[in-house]
């Protein structure tokens, strides 16, 4: 009787280790049962023993991580795997290991059997067995050479038994390299079956040659095969977790070896059979497949389901072995020369016969059997490898009525509906739920996508959309992936691509196209957003794309880009913004921006790259959209602090640079626009600020015509320390200003009501103007000298202050009496400087040795006049108010208005001499304000003779005006009182007409109506009529008039011939019509009184 001492089993057992990868606190005692009635109770006396502790808090546990062997892809130490071994026990032949040691997994039992030795050689090898010592009994049995064949089968199984129980783990109180462990035992366990099915002695320990013949692995028992076919599978993880190479033929007898063993447990009904179907099976499967056998493999994984649909606890299924088979077939398919490449074609009907017994198809049915839940990155790589036919025959829908065609191409507007699908139920009686057969369609819509074809995907969103519409949040079923809309809405922009530079130059309907894409696009963004779809930065820059590509044909006004960046001509665009292409485009836009902003309300969540963020700001800016400009704007610039925004260095990350699409990036024109817009619509400066300092940041100019509205923009807002700031920022970067804008900020100065600060401003930015316009050559001039300077500065000055004055006098507000007193000291110092330019021009004509270029910019008489009529407007607006305060024709009393009214007359009339002593050709607006300052002087005169006397001055001077003519502009030639009016012979300019202001004409015409000289006031109108033409306000004095005369039927001719001829402002101005007729009636009256006797 072979026995063994129980001390050397405890010392076989305790010294037992695991495999790295397994948790080192497991408490399972996992092995054979068998072997315990082989320790007799009386041998020796039992040793303390301790179990492992529950947990390792020493380095060795990131020891044994370090040195796991399981495959990244498939396996890993969480598991199941490692349960404990639920094998009953035999009594008659094994027995169990006690419970609190650790033990290695499927040990084969150590039978009782009796060996009788017939040499010293065999009798060693024998007490080598008796003793559980597997390396001295691998050592003898090697000794023995040729003889090793002449000792009993059973010797060889026990060698072969101690062999497969040697151990192969790592533990803490044991550390041993666990590959080359497993390694060793392997290639041990695989020489005895050669030389236990008889063949030839070979003395290689490669497990290559050993191998050869498997007729040894067909007649091992089910716990010795079950314990080769483990540590196999074990050696086998850890050559492809370390990522090493084996030949093919290597691999193939690998294959072998393992189908020999399953095959043998299989052809056991026992529980070592039972237990490779459950805990090693899937491994099994996973091993086949990498070694390249994915028919075995397959036939595994058929085994496998349909034993867990047989059991009636639902063991778990691990999903890695079916993606190890899907994974493998989809390799081995691509990896044939002869397959076909499906991709980006639109369509591929290979085949109208699907072949179901393609191993892939089978594959996927058999994993969706299983209802496990596999990875959809090896899904999607088979159903790449498959045709377009038979992708549609995987479809859990198809054409609906007349339109399933298989010939024909698929498009987007056919319907489809749910069919039957052949996969629902097996002949096993195995069904697939529906909801992994709707999973399983959105994995072949998603691939049909990639190729072009969009209708199904469109199916599903659909259904989609109706699911959400009908179930609450908590009945419906999980949220879709991303990946499907992803992919659609690319195709819809790589579609609406196409389109534009195919199509879109060659026919005015592409935009119709163009159009039914974006409508689409959008509505599958729609459904992504309301059914809570996880929306990753891919999508939103897909949406953007489509957005982007309808810019061409929607919006005509892209700048220089449309000609750099599409072929769309601008009358196509033209077209269709008369049609409302734009306003589509930004209501759609707005509805987009508002549902980003409504899960990222401050884009802070990363889902919107700065990229997509950039072009959906530009799509807003072409579109016009200010009100979401803005808002985008400020959350970009909140984000993004210290970018320079409008920078046109790629380096910068700019908006413009940064774009997905060059037509929606904010470039130059898309700003000015926004600036220009802010000015205007924004009541508070703060964001013009904004726009004007990130403009300057990024190394920009502003130009002149934003720059004179974003200094009003300011002054009204009264900001006029931010104004202080920005102009002294300009001076001390030393920015030369043109004229041109320099003009413009005066104005603006002035016309906000701060003509102090204008003349100021003037004085300032005419030593800069000087360097940036005409003075850059005057200083080139080889005569120039220093000294030349001031003359020029003097004029540049005036001719500014000219315009300060003569904005300031048009805009009188609320203070007006602080502003005129300001606009009067104001013009006493364009006076005094007026009289010192005028001194040093006089000068430099008596003195022949000043040059030429003193003279070359002397002060225009186009200056000179616009400041003197800027001060009779102002002084007129003082006699104004004097008379309105007074009431009409002095009602209350003629003495303190009276004067002046009086005051002001006169000082308009010196003023107006004094500009034509100056040379200055009075203009229409100067002859206007001298007959204003008459019509008042009369409208004051109390008694009517003095009244009739100045009317008849003022009625002489209308005419004499209306046939002067003027110089629109000249240098400054004092002329004589006498030829006022008359231009010179040497002058080129054409002469201008003086035409008199309908408002005055107007006034004189009813002043002759209020002192009864009718006749005067109808050859006034006869006058007008001859220089401008027709007026209302004029006709509506004339119709006054002729109601006067006592001719009724003469005023309603008349006014009847004007309504006739399309002058329709009479029509509903009835209070005039009754004002016509009780002046007619009075008038009746009157003369019907005086007739009397």
């Amino acid at each position: 009787m072979l026995r063994s001492s129980v001390g050397r089993l405890h010392k076989g057992v305790a010294t037992s280790t695991r495999l790295a990868s397994e948790p080192i606190h497991s408490s399972a005692i996992v092995g054979s049962n068998s072997y315990r009635n082989l320790i007799p109770t009386f041998a020796h006396p039992r040793k303390d023993r301790r179990s492992l502790p529950c947990s390792v808090t020493t380095a060795f546990a990131s020891h044994l991580l370090r040195h796991s062997f399981h495959s990244n892809s498939y396996f890993s130490p969480s598991q199941s795997d490692f349960a404990p071994d639920t094998e009953p026990s035999d009594s008659a032949t094994s027995t169990s290991q006690p419970k609190d040691l650790p033990s290695e997994r499927y040990l084969p039992p150590l039978l009782d059997l009796d060996l009788v030795p017939q040499n010293n050689a065999q009798l060693a090898l024998y007490d080598a067995i008796q003793n559980l010592n597997a390396d001295l009994s691998w050592h003898l049995y090697n000794q023995l050479g040729k003889a090793r064949l002449q000792i009993p089968k059973s010797a060889i199984d026990l060698v072969l038994t101690l062999q497969c129980r040697k151990t192969v783990r790592s533990t803490p109180d044991n550390i041993i390299d666990s590959h080359a462990a497993v390694r060793q035992v392997c290639d041990r366990a695989l020489r005895l079956c050669h030389d236990r099915a008889r063949c030839q002695i070979g003395t290689s320990s490669s497990a290559s040659s050993a191998a050869a013949d498997n007729s040894g692995l067909s007649t091992l028992s089910p716990s010795l095969s079950l314990r080769l076919l483990y540590l196999l599978i074990v050696e086998e993880e850890q050559i492809a977790a370390s990522r090493s190479s084996r030949t093919f033929t290597r691999r193939k007898q690998l294959s072998s070896i393992l189908e020999t063993l399953s095959q043998n447990l299989d052809a056991h009904d026992d529980c070592a059979a039972h237990q490779v179907h459950i805990s090693l099976r899937g491994r099994l499967a996973a091993t086949l497949s990498r070694l390249g056998s994915t028919g075995a493999a397959f036939g595994q994984l058929q085994t496998l389901v349909s034993q867990a649909s047989q059991s009636e606890d639902q063991p778990f299924l691990d999903p890695r072995p079916f993606e190890q088979l899907l994974s493998a077939l989809a390799k081995k398919r691509s990896a044939n020369p002869k397959c076909t490449e499906y991709l980006p074609s639109p369509i591929d009907l290979v085949s109208s016969t699907i072949d179901e017994s393609d191993p892939i198809l089978q594959a996927l049915r058999l994993t969706l059997l299983s209802q496990v839940q596999v990875s959809k990155a090896n899904i999607h790589e088979c159903l790449q490898t498959l045709d377009s036919a038979t992708l549609w025959w995987l479809l859990s829908f198809e054409l609906d009525g007349k339109n399933a065609d298989p010939l024909q191409l698929p498009d987007d507007r056919f319907a489809l509906k749910a069919k039957w699908h052949q996969w629902q139920i097996s002949a096993d009686g195995l069904e697939i739920p529906q909801d992994f057969l709707d999973s399983f369609s959105e994995r072949v819509a998603l691939v049909l996508a990639q190729r072009g074809i969009l209708q199904p995907a469109l199916h599903l969103f659909d259904g989609f959309q109706s699911s959400r519409n009908t179930h609450d949040s908590k009945s419906w079923k999980a949220v879709p992936d991303h990946d499907l809309f992803t992919v659609v809405l690319e195709q819809f922009a790589d579609r609406m691509a196409s389109n534009n530079d195919h199509d879109a130059r060659k026919s005015l309907d592409s935009h119709r196209g163009l159009s039914s894409d974006l409508h689409l696009a959008f509505k599958v963004y729609t459904i992504a957003h309301n059914i809570g779809v996880d929306l990753d930065s891919r999508l939103y820059e897909a949406v953007l794309k489509a957005f982007a590509w309808c810019l061409p044909t929607s919006v005509i006004n892209l700048g220089p880009s449309r000609t750099r960046f599409t072929k769309v001509k601008a009358h196509i665009a033209q077209r269709n913004e008369k049609h409302g292409s734009r306003q589509a485009l930004q209501v759609y836009l707005r509805r987009f921006t508002v549902m980003i902003l409504a899960r990222d309300p401050d884009l802070s969540k990363g889902s919107l790259s700065f990229a997509a963020q950039a072009t959906l700001l530009g799509l807003h800016m072409r579109t016009r959209d200010y009100t979401y400009s803005k808002r985008l704007y400020q959350l970009i610039r909140l984000r993004e602090p210290n970018r320079e925004l409008w920078s046109t260095d790629f380096k910068a990350g700019s908006l413009q640079c940064s774009a997905l699409h060059p037509l929606a990036a904010p470039d130059h024109a898309t700003f000015m626009w926004l600036f220009a817009e802010s000015t205007r619509s924004t009541p508070e400066p703060h964001f013009v600020v904004r726009l004007y300092l990130d403009w300057l940041a990024s190394g920009n100019t502003l130009p002149s015509s934003l720059t004179a509205l974003f200094v009003k923009n300011l002054l009204r807002a009264g900001h006029i320390s931010v104004l202080q700031r920005v102009l002294q920022e300009l001076q001390e970067e030393r920015i030369l200003l043109p004229a041109s804008l320099a003009r413009s900020l005066v104005a603006s100065f002035a016309e906000a009501g701060f003509p102090d600060l204008a003349v100021e401003m003037a004085s300032n930015v005419s030593r800069i103007t000087v360097a940036a316009t005409s003075f850059q050559t005057y200083m080139s001039r080889a005569d120039t000298s220093l000294s030349d300077l001031d003359p020029w500065l003097l004029s540049s000055t005036l001719q500014l202050v000219s315009v300060a004055l003569d904005r300031s006098s048009r805009s009188f507000s609320v203070q007006a009496d602080s502003l005129r007193c300001k606009v009067l000291r104001l013009f006493d110092e364009f006076r005094l400087g007026l009289s010192h330019h005028l001194f040093g021009t006089s000068k430099s004509k008596e003195d022949t040795s000043v040059s030429r270029a003193q003279t070359q910019y002397n002060i225009t008489s186009k200056h000179v006049r616009k400041a003197y009529n800027a001060v009779m407007r102002t002084q007129l607006s003082m006699v104004m108010d004097a008379i309105d305060d007074d009431g009409p024709l002095g009602g209350r009393g003629s003495g303190l208005s009276a004067d002046a009214v009086a005051s002001g007359c006169a000082h308009i009339e010196e003023l107006f001499k004094e500009l034509v002593d100056l040379g200055v050709d009075p203009d229409s607006d100067s002859w206007t304000l001298r007959l204003a300052s008459k019509m008042y002087a009369c409208l004051v005169v109390l008694t009517s003779p003095e009244r009739q006397d100045r009317l008849q001055k003022t009625l002489d001077l209308f005419r004499h005006a209306s046939e002067q003519t003027f110089r629109r502009d000249g240098p400054l030639q004092p002329a004589q009182r006498d030829s006022i009016g008359k231009v010179p012979i040497s002058s080129k300019e054409k002469p201008a007409q003086v035409n008199v202001h309908s408002a005055v004409v107007s006034a004189l015409i009813d002043a002759c109506r209020r002192c009864e000289d009718l006749k005067s006031g109808l050859g006034v109108y006869e006058v007008f009529m001859k220089q401008s033409g027709f007026n209302l306000h004029v006709e509506k004095q004339r119709l006054m008039l002729l109601a006067a005369l006592d001719k009724p039927s003469k005023w309603q001719n008349e006014l009847d011939s004007l309504m006739y001829r399309g002058t329709t402002a009479f029509k509903h101005d009835q209070r005039f019509v009754e004002q016509l007729e009780e002046l007619s009636h009075a008038t009746n009256s009157r003369t019907t009184f005086n007739a009397k006797p």
